[in-house]
C-alpha cells in the first residue's frame, strides 16, 4: 500500500475529527440577518440599540425552552442549556443594568450575585455600563432561604441584592434576611410588574433583563412591558407538564414581534425578537 496514500488518508481523518470537535465545542453561527460561519455573541448583544422609554427602562426577557415548549427538566432550566446557551447567556447579561427575577426562580436556580468573567466585565465597561449588573428579586411572600448564594456567598465590595416586595410582607422573613439585602416596599400587597420597572428606572436603570419565572413573565406580558425576547430553543424533546415561557397571563393577546437575529450552535437556536410597534400598547 502506498505510504503517501496512507498518510494522506490519515491526515484527512485527523482534519475531519478536528472539524467535528470544533463544531461540537466552540462555533456559534449567525443565520439571520447575515450568514456568518463563526461569531462571538459578546460582539453582538451589548451593542444592540435599546432606547429606554420616558418613564421606564427597556425590558429584555431571556428564557430557554425545549423544542416541545418545556422550560425545565426536574424543576430547573440547567438541563436544557449547553455551551452555546452559556455563551449567549453571558452576552445577554452583558447588555443590561439590572437583572430582575421572581423569588421562585431565584430559589429553584440557586441564584448568586452576578459575577461576570473578566472579558464580560470589560465589555460592559466599554459599552458604558457598570462592571457587573445589579440583581433585583420580586416577591410578595419573601420566601427566600437565608442560605441562598445571593445572601450567603456575597463577597466584600459586591452590591447586595435588592428585594422588591409589597407593603406588608411577613416580618419574620424580612428579619431572617435583614441587611443581607437592600429593601424596596411598594405600596401594593404584591409587587406589580409596572411598578417594579418604574422603581428600577428611578435607580438609573436604562435596560432591565427579566429572567422569569413564567408567572412573572405573564405579568410583564399582561402589562405590555416586553420590548425584547431572547429565547433559546434547545434541541430536546422533554414531555412532562412543564409550563411555557409565559404562564398565567390573564388575557390572551397577540403582540407581533420581529425576528432581529438568529444564531445556532450544535443544533440549539438563539433568537432575538423585538417588538414591532413600541408605542402601540
Amino acid at each position: 500500500m502506498d505510504l503517501v496514500w496512507i498518510l494522506g488518508d490519515f491526515s484527512a481523518f485527523i482534519h475531519r475529527l478536528a472539524s467535528l470537535e470544533a463544531a461540537s465545542v466552540g462555533i456559534v453561527r449567525e443565520l439571520h440577518p447575515r450568514q456568518i460561519d463563526a461569531i462571538e455573541p459578546l460582539d453582538l448583544y451589548p451593542y444592540d440599540p435599546r432606547p429606554p422609554w420616558s418613564d421606564r427602562p427597556w425590558l429584555m426577557l431571556n428564557m430557554v425552552s425545549s423544542v416541545d415548549g418545556a422550560i425545565a427538566i426536574d424543576g430547573v432550566s440547567g438541563g436544557l442549556g449547553g455551551q452555546g446557551d452559556r455563551m449567549v447567556f453571558r452576552a445577554i447579561r452583558a447588555s443590561c443594568d439590572w437583572i430582575v427575577v421572581a423569588a421562585g426562580t431565584a430559589r429553584a436556580e440557586r441564584y448568586g450575585i452576578p459575577r461576570p468573567q473578566a472579558d464580560v466585565g470589560q465589555r460592559r465597561l466599554d459599552t458604558g455600563r457598570s462592571r457587573a449588573a445589579r440583581l433585583a428579586i420580586v416577591t410578595g411572600s419573601v420566601d427566600l432561604p437565608a442560605d441562598l448564594p445571593i445572601f450567603a456567598d456575597r463577597r466584600e465590595g459586591e452590591d447586595r441584592p435588592l428585594i422588591i416586595t409589597g407593603n406588608n410582607p411577613p416580618p419574620e422573613r424580612v428579619t431572617a434576611i435583614g441587611d443581607a439585602a437592600d429593601w424596596l416596599h411598594l405600596p401594593t400587597t404584591r409587587p406589580r410588574a409596572a411598578d417594579v420597572l418604574t422603581a428600577l428606572f428611578a435607580r438609573g436603570a436604562q435596560v432591565v433583563l427579566a429572567e422569569g419565572g413564567p408567572s412573572f413573565n405573564g405579568q410583564l406580558v399582561d402589562a405590555g412591558l416586553v420590548d425584547e425576547l431572547c429565547v433559546t430553543v434547545s434541541p430536546q424533546l422533554v414531555g412532562g407538564a412543564s409550563p411555557r415561557i409565559v404562564n398565567g397571563a390573564t388575557t390572551a393577546v397577540s403582540r407581533n414581534l420581529r425576528l432581529d437575529r438568529l444564531l445556532e450552535h450544535d443544533g440549539a437556536l438563539f433568537a432575538r425578537y423585538v417588538r414591532t410597534t413600541p408605542d402601540a400598547d
